[in-house]
């Protein structure tokens, strides 16, 4: 898929300003009250411009008059306005650049949280997407500052164009044909802003995914869990050198899209310096020529030197802006995907358990996969069954769980529950009533309560059911043993956590999922990480611990399958068996085949070490 192909620039004035409606509906809904606070208080310095420009103006005509030993009537008053009008605008300035951090921050935490909520809405197989990943990278991006840098940017430039519009006002009184032509402004200063953002957008969305690629190696290199293999393997070197690569890419990139920025500027603010160069080449002519007086003339080039500096201020504002639109419409793009994914949790309302779960026909495959990784299963399971699901790697086991689950859904086929499809049902509360295990579980770096109450968070976190969920997992006497008990942060993350062996970190796991309690339990390898005593242990018990539950089980090790009600044996994807052990073993095929192989593996062992031990005479 192409990374690109969701990404649209905004194309003329009104697309920019449709963007720019929904930047400030962003900060709208962030901070209303801050963001009218500061745009009052930006038309204050307006405003308090115009003022000065006012009294200015009056101050040059009083100390003229003054001067020339006419009386300077209003001197005094005329400067003290002056002086007021200077000191509003500073406090104004004080009080926006103020209230700019905190509306800066709470821009931020809305928009974070609605990318969440996009985020979490998402299903697994979006998570697959490179593209969507690339999507969430940028949008994560803009979420700190481009809309309200955005909307700042547009006050900004409004309250430069309300001085731009004072000055043009007062240079057309005092000589109509230089204000007209210092309306072509506007044409070079627009056409260079626009493409400023429209390189900049580029950028950002070329670099996203290079962006993630460097950022992955980064915390491979300073995360605790793939330390041990990096220098195990010693790693640390090459990936650092790997990392150093992509970031001087990331750099030539970079300057690459500066330098085409800079074109654009310079083109930008020499358009708009020749059009004032002609304007004050004009005021000089007409000066020269008697038009304008010497006090007309000093006026109108101030007035032009304060047009200028403005006018400096709104290009740099205008390249900003321009910058930041098409970053918030990429932003905005993202944020509507959650009505999309919204739709698919919509559905009938699974309560009280199932009858049974049915396969019909599902087939499924992986984002770029050249084949199915399930192939035309059919399946009944029914409520309280024990299903064991077997075959060697590569055979859809866990993929046949997931979709069991409802974290994937069937490309052909339908899963269905009491005889509804999976697509009708609200998925939430269909994976309300699923406990999943699977081998590569998390290790929270949380007390050992939170990380058994995480099995159900919708329950209360009582001891008790924390404490009869560890002791059927087999974790109760090695948790009750910590320093703080329960209360123990586990992992050395943070403060004095403590960090468990891979296989207490299993029986954690596998607590956690006890403590949902939920009538559909999924378990994939859940003994990978156990001794022999401990997974024998477990597997002698899971009717007892699971009873009046529906178990699907996926193991390698066929000796844990045997007592399951049923076995299905998987092959490339394909349903090629299932029965019980017995009827399996008794059919010769691919389970009995299988089987024998680790039993024969078991029984060499055995008889090599029971040929290595030295003969025994009798006394």
């Amino acid at each position: 898929m192409d990374r690109e192909a969701d990404v649209q620039l905004p194309r003329g004035m009104f697309a920019t300003l449709r963007l720019l409606g929904a930047a400030i509906r962003l900060v709208w809904a962030a901070g209303r009250r801050d963001f009218v606070l500061i745009v009052i208080l930006q038309l204050i310095q307006a405003l308090g411009f115009l003022v000065l420009l006012l009294q200015f103006q009056q101050l040059i005509t009083a100390l003229i008059k003054a001067n020339t030993g006419d009386t300077a009537e209003g001197l005094a008053i005329g400067l003290v306005l002056f002086i007021a009008a200077n000191a509003l605008m500073g406090l104004a300035g004080a009080i926006i650049n103020n209230r700019r951090q905190i509306i800066g921050e709470r821009v931020t935490l809305y928009i974070s949280t609605e990318i969440l909520k996009v985020t979490c809405l998402a299903e697994l197989d979006d998570f697959d997407d490179s593209t969507f990943h690339d999507r969430l990278q940028r949008a994560a991006g803009s979420a700190a500052n481009r809309p309200m840098m955005m909307v700042q940017s547009m006050i900004d430039i409004g309250q430069n164009l309300f001085a731009l519009g004072s000055l043009w006002f007062a240079l057309v009184m005092l000589q109509p044909w230089i204000g007209i032509s210092l309306l072509l402004v506007a044409f070079p200063v627009w056409i260079g802003g626009t493409r400023v953002g429209e390189h900049y957008f580029t950028f950002v969305v070329r670099i996203a995914h290079l962006d993630r690629a460097r950022m992955y190696l980064f915390q491979l290199l300073t995360m605790r869990d793939p330390a041990k293999e990096i220098r195990a393997f010693n790693l640390a070197q090459h990936l650092s050198e790997r990392w150093r690569t992509s970031m001087i890419e990331r750099i030539g990139m970079l300057a690459s899209t500066l330098r085409r920025q800079l074109r654009a500027s310079v083109i930008s603010t020499f358009g708009s310096n020749l059009v004032l160069a002609l304007a004050a080449v004009t005021l000089v002519v007409l000066n020269r020529r008697g038009v304008l007086t010497l006090a007309e003339t000093a006026t109108v080039a101030a007035a032009m030197l304060m047009f200028a500096q403005r006018l400096l201020s709104s290009v740099m504002e205008t390249n900003r802006f321009f910058e930041s639109a098409p970053l918030v419409n990429d932003l905005n793009g993202f944020l509507q995907l959650g009505d999309g994914l919204a739709k698919h949790r919509e559905g009938a309302a699974v309560v009280g358990g199932f009858s049974r779960i049915e396969l019909d026909d599902v087939s499924f495959r992986y984002r770029d996969a050249n084949r199915n990784a399930v192939e035309h299963a059919d399946i009944r399971i029914n409520a309280g069954e024990i299903v064991a699901l077997v075959g060697e790697n590569g055979s859809g086991k866990t993929t046949l769980a997931k979709l069991i689950a409802g974290l994937y859904e069937p490309r052909t086929g339908a899963v269905r529950i009491d005889g509804t499809d999976l697509k009708e049902l609200d998925l939430t509360s269909w994976r309300e009533q699923v406990a999943v295990l699977f081998q590569d579980f998390i290790r929270y770096a949380l007390t050992a309560t939170d990380n058994i109450h995480l099995g159900s968070t919708a329950r209360s976190e009582d001891a008790e059911g924390v404490r009869a969920a560890a002791l059927a997992a087999g974790a109760d006497d090695f948790l009750s043993r910590l320093p703080s008990g329960y209360d123990t942060t586990l992992g050395p993350q943070f403060g004095r956590g403590i960090d468990l062996s891979l296989g207490q970190w299993q029986r954690v796991a596998l607590a956690r999922a006890f403590f949902r309690d939920a009538p559909l339990v999924v378990l994939d390898e859940p003994t990978a990480s156990l001794d022999a005593r401990a997974e024998r242990d477990l597997f002698e018990s899971v009717r007892q611990l699971y009873r009046g539950k529906t178990v699907v089980l996926i193991s390698h090790r066929f000796s844990t399958v045997r007592t399951a009600d049923r076995i299905i044996v998987l092959k490339n994807g394909e349903i090629v068996e299932q029965g019980s052990h017995t009827e399996l073993m008794a059919g010769d095929g691919l389970y009995a085949e299988l089987f024998a192989i680790q039993a024969s593996a078991f029984l060499e062992a055995d008889l090599e070490e029971t040929a290595g031990e030295p003969a025994t005479v009798e006394p």
